[in-house]
């Protein structure tokens, strides 16, 4: 058995829908993994029904020895690559994992997923909620992952306004 400092968070690329079987994979295997789920309510034509969906879509983390046990990891059919961040794998913290599972048991009913990864300084985009609605905006500064400071170029002097990036668009405008 490795020693719990080798052992990391990782996360797996998974085939499109196949998060649950990835895991179910995994558990078989005895490795350790985390599938976070959100409790959604969806409306067919005929019928309401409660679903499980995974927060990050195509993206379940696991618990290993990478140099040990990572090839075991990818063999599995649903499994399609770590995510990297430059040629190594992307290390998740216990400590972002344990946010995670806290805003899930405690805020799941308003718990929203924002892709933030795209949102760079100088980028110009469309403020699609709250009071600015329907208005193009510079991104000026990030702060976190959760406010952005915008400038609205359309007025004459800059204006900054620090917004959530909820309210935010999800693309960029050219």
């Amino acid at each position: 058995m490795p020693a719990t400092s080798d052992l990391h968070w990782y996360v797996v690329y998974t085939k499109p829908r196949s998060e649950k079987k990835l895991t179910e994979s995994l558990n078989k295997l005895g490795i350790s993994n985390y599938l976070p789920l959100l409790r959604k309510r969806k409306k067919w034509s005929d019928r309401h029904k409660w679903i499980e969906e995974p927060i990050f879509s195509s993206y379940v983390f696991v618990q290993i020895e990478f140099e040990r046990q990572s090839l075991n990891v990818l063999k599995i059919p649903q499994a399609v690559s770590f995510v990297m961040t430059g040629s190594q794998p992307a290390i998740i913290s216990d400590t972002d994992l344990e946010i995670l599972r806290i805003s899930l048991e405690n805020f799941a009913e308003s718990l929203s997923v924002k892709d933030t990864s795209q949102l760079i300084e100088g980028l110009k985009v469309r403020i699609h909620e709250g009071p600015f609605a329907g208005r193009d905006a510079v991104i000026e500064r990030i702060h976190g992952k959760t406010l952005v400071l915008v400038a609205f170029p359309a007025l004459s002097k800059s204006v900054q306004v620090e917004i959530s990036v909820q309210q935010i668009g999800r693309s960029a405008i050219s």
